[in-house]
């Protein structure tokens, strides 16, 4: 298992930094903006994990593995609940992020009230980005070597910490990850590393509890990264120092679930074993 973790891991890299690092100082702030064959390698490297992950699967596993990987990817039976927490997550986790920052004297300049009729478009858009581009890897094939169920910190630790390196050249990029675009340091980038790590232990906990099911995985990630760009483009007016002000209560709005979640399960387990 760590041997096919490793590989993983670093043909996901490779092809990803072998793609993006010639054109960090080419990338624009919007994507779309830059020279088809910037846009290319950019999209060619943020596509490399469900690349190689889908690639890996078949070598290991045949056939079989990879349409098991395509079932858990594309069927929807999930529960409703389940469903409703995927795609509600990010929207609360941002707007908790948001109102700590305006209680916290934050400014948010106007408001792009015009935004409003788009966002089941921009929601939508978004799929194409994270979602479909990472989890067939993150969670398709790398979290499921892991013994995700009985070693649910470590599998989570493990796949964030590998998460947080793959995105490392595009620090230096002006869009790519939460914090392209601000000052890069060492506190911008501890501050990444624990929303990653954070957001990891959701997608751990929501992957066992559908049934290893990657669709999940997929419309949590839709539903974060969605969900930031929303907030970035209802608020214009930020600068850079006011959107990483913001991004430090997000990250706090994380961990905070994260611990409560944590809690409530060990004060369950411990009222099971008592009763």
């Amino acid at each position: 298992m760590a041997a096919k973790l490793f590989i993983f891991t670093f043909l996901t890299c490779a092809l990803s930094w072998l793609c993006w690092i010639p054109i960090i100082h080419s990338l624009a702030s919007s994507p779309f903006e830059s020279s088809p064959q910037t846009l290319g390698l950019f999209f060619l490297g943020a596509y490399a994990p469900t690349i190689v992950g889908i690639a890996l699967t078949y070598f290991y596993n045949g056939g079989a593995g990879l349409r098991s990987l395509l079932k858990r990817t594309f069927s929807v039976k999930i529960g409703l609940s389940w469903f409703a927490f995927s795609l509600l997550a990010g929207p609360i986790l941002y707007a908790f992020s948001v109102g700590i920052y305006i209680l916290a004297g934050g400014d948010l300049g106007a408001v792009n009230s015009g935004l409003l009729p788009w966002i089941p478009v921009v929601f939508i858009a978004c799929i194409i980005f994270g979602p479909l581009a990472e989890e067939l890897g993150w969670r398709g094939f790398a979290l499921p070597l892991l013994e995700h169920k009985n070693r649910f910190i470590f599998a989570s630790i493990i796949i964030g910490v590998i998460w947080v390196g793959w995105h490392a050249p595009l620090f230096w990029a002006k869009t790519g990850t939460a914090i392209s675009g601000l000052p890069i340091d060492v506190g911008s980038i501890a501050l990444f590393f624990a929303a990653v790590i954070g957001s990891s232990f959701i997608y751990t906990w929501l992957f066992n509890h559908t049934n290893t099911s990657v669709f999940a995985a997929i419309m949590l990630h839709l539903s974060m990264n969605a969900s930031g760009t929303i907030t970035g483009m209802f608020f214009p007016e930020m600068d850079a120092q006011q959107k990483f002000n913001m991004y430090q209560y997000y990250v706090l709005v994380v961990w905070t679930f994260v611990l409560l979640g944590g809690a409530s399960h060990f004060l369950s387990r411990r009222n099971l074993n008592q009763s």
